[in-house]
């Protein structure tokens, strides 16, 4: 619930953004390099594997189109990422266990409640990534490969979350 205000108010105020993406940066363990490459690897993986999963149980064309766009752009994301040194040095973290619970929650669900939990993770996730993204591109004023990489992944990543957006399904009631 926190994470989701944050986020909230990251892309609502302007002014206070940057307090905003600090703090759940901090929630997400800090905006060092080694935390950057650990949060966007298990924000990848956890991207593909939810998708594998709505492709397993969904018929809805498409948000299962959506869902091999996130396979295959997230696995190549995740292989340029393990291409710079810095990256290439650190084990591929797992799945942590708030991911691990969402994942959970998305394979207990079937049909309709699948596709509109899988969107709105991914709108989650997509915000999430966003902010971890951006601020740590932009938290020096000196480009390593690191944060070209980060800046060079935003419009991606803002790409994503606008597709996520146009499949929420219209609610019941």
């Amino acid at each position: 619930m926190l994470r989701r205000a944050l986020l909230v108010t990251a892309f609502a105020v302007p002014a206070s953004a940057a307090v905003a993406q600090t703090e759940l940066l901090n929630i997400l363990g800090g905006s060092g390099a080694a935390n950057f490459i650990d949060q966007a690897a298990r924000s990848d993986l956890f991207e593909i594997e939810s998708s594998r999963i709505l492709l397993i149980g969904s018929q809805h064309p498409q948000i299962r189109e959506f869902a091999q766009r996130m396979i295959e752009h997230h696995t190549m994301n995740t292989n340029e990422l393990r291409s710079i040194p810095e990256a290439a040095e650190r084990n591929p973290p797992a799945l942590d266990a708030r991911h691990v619970a969402l994942l959970n929650a998305l394979r207990a669900a079937e049909g309709d409640l699948l596709n509109r939990t899988y969107v709105d993770q991914q709108i989650d996730a997509h915000e999430e990534a966003i902010v971890l993204f951006r601020t740590f591109a932009n938290a020096e004023p000196q480009v390593t490969p690191l944060r070209a990489f980060a800046r060079s992944k935003l419009p991606m990543l803002e790409q994503h979350l606008a597709m996520a957006r146009a499949l929420q399904l219209p609610r019941a009631g």
